[in-house]
């Protein structure tokens, strides 16, 4: 009997008609005598108001605590789905993420997996239940919950199907797959019938927010297939994220934009004193390069792109510029990062500007034709909107721009890079259908032949390692409670 992993997003599970409609999709596949985990979100802005709620108590809550009141938001969503199937005669059974055995780090709101222990699930399964699990959230080597970020629903349902080698799993959503750009933005967006976890993880960490990259890049890493599909199409092929050998190969696949950019600009001085000996001013000009490389070291620890830094110099050794764009999330510890660093280079000055969006490119073919980052710019240029910063990273190329233009820029590097003709539209759309075929093929070559994977984030060990590390859980599971 073949395992199938199932994630059903906020939307899909919003109120209690949405959840009878998903537990109609996973009676269905139970039904085809399969084994099924599902994973759940919380219901609808269940987890955004509950943020809310936080904040109206401590304008800046403990994250500890955080953590412990967002779990409860996917608590009630795995308590209604079980309620739903067991009303439909069916076999269920609610899991929170620890109960699940998913073990994370410390990082309260942004923890990673460490390790899978699905003791429990199997047990379930193999008395013919259908197993509910919370997604987003885990348990730290301290027994606290910890949650996985945004998006942590989806590396949930990833590490669960690596852990219980699960032939692959379907992440169903909003949306029917994965498009050249989004739809709601530009109405000739294609579905990707196919798409390799390297555009997909470029994708995501682009900002196309149809799959969390957490959860690409785990799925990369323990072969897992993903599909991507409509909870309101379920019978639509949807989109499936696979190893590059088998997707179709396109110089770009497509176009993603983030609108939560700020934009970092640092100027550096090394003055010179009339007063000095050659050797001083040597001197101090060493004492600068170390401080900033110092500096750039601890921003790149932070979590910035050291693809996206721009170093450069000016009126000889004057002067230094460094440039870069991140996150917004990151905005706090950047200014005090910045701000502590005056203190080693107190000719420092930085700016920072926010509001703006990242326009990317995406495909297997870009980093061999660098015409194409060429173009990119070209193309916004032509068209009046300006270009602050351009950056090129594996699989991607990007231009920095005012968030205004976000929706025009989109349009226009879409209809350049992405329009193809209806042959040869025809003609992908015949090379999709028959890579997904090749890609479920192996997988149930690789179930067969694989050993039981453990994991997630971390790594794979080998079923004797796991066998002792369920062992070893199981003790201090039983010692907890």
């Amino acid at each position: 009997m073949s395992r199938i992993v199932q994630k059903f997003g906020g939307t899909s599970v919003k109120d209690p008609d949405h959840i009878r409609r998903v537990a109609e999709i996973v009676a269905k596949t139970y039904k085809q005598n399969k084994e099924v985990v599902v994973v759940v979100s919380a219901m609808g802005q269940s987890t955004d108001e509950l943020i809310e709620l936080a904040l109206q108590a401590d304008p800046n809550p403990e994250p500890r605590e955080l953590d412990v009141l967002l779990a409860t938001g996917e608590q009630v969503s795995i308590a209604m789905l079980a309620i739903a199937l067991r009303s439909m005669g069916l076999k269920a059974r609610s899991f929170t993420g620890p109960q699940a055995g998913i073990l994370t780090d410390d990082a309260h709101g942004f923890a990673r997996i460490k390790t899978v222990h699905p003791t429990r699930l199997e047990s379930s399964l193999r008395k013919g239940e259908i197993p509910v699990v919370a997604g987003f959230q885990g348990m730290n080597r301290n027994s606290e919950l910890t949650t996985l970020g945004r998006g942590g629903s989806d590396t949930t349902a990833v590490a669960l199907a690596a852990a219980l080698k699960a032939e692959c799993c379907d992440i169903y959503t909003d949306v029917e797959g994965v498009y050249t750009t989004d739809p709601r933005t530009v109405q000739s967006a294609r579905k990707l019938g196919v798409v390799s976890y390297q555009e997909m993880l470029a994708l995501a960490s682009a900002g196309a927010q149809v799959l969390n990259a957490r959860s690409v890049e785990l799925a990369m890493n323990n072969s897992v297939p993903i599909r991507l599909r409509s909870t309101f199409l379920p019978d639509n092929a949807g989109t499936l994220v696979t190893t590059k050998d088998i997707a179709p190969v396109q110089t770009v696949c497509g176009v993603a934009c983030d609108a939560s950019r700020v934009w970092v600009r640092v100027a550096f001085s090394q003055s010179f004193n009339a007063d000095q000996s050659v050797g001083e001013f040597a001197d101090n000009f060493s004492k600068q390069e170390d401080a900033v490389q110092q500096l750039l070291s601890a921003l790149i620890s932070l979590g910035i792109d050291k693809e996206t830094v721009c170093l450069t110099r000016s009126n000889g050794i004057n002067v230094s510029w460094l440039e870069f764009h991140c996150e917004k999330r990151l905005l706090r510890e950047v200014q005090s990062l910045l701000t502590i660093s005056t203190s080693n280079l107190p000719d420092l000055e930085f700016r920072i500007d926010s509001d703006l969006a990242l326009v990317s490119l995406i495909g297997l073919g870009i980093d061999s034709d660098y015409r194409i980052s060429d173009n990119l710019a070209k193309v916004i240029r032509k068209n009046t909107i300006p270009v602050l910063m351009q950056t090129h990273q594996e699989l991607r190329s990007s231009v920095l721009i005012p968030g205004a233009f976000k929706e025009e820029a989109v349009r226009l590097v879409h209809d350049e890079f992405c329009s193809r003709s209806v042959e040869a539209e025809s003609k992908l759309a015949k090379m999709e259908l028959e890579a997904e075929e090749r890609a479920l093929r192996n997988v149930s070559t690789a179930n067969t032949n694989n050993a039981l994977m453990f994991v997630a984030e971390l790594g794979v060990s080998t079923a004797d390692a796991l066998e002792s590390k369920e062992a070893s859980y199981q003790t201090e599971t039983e010692a907890i409670r």
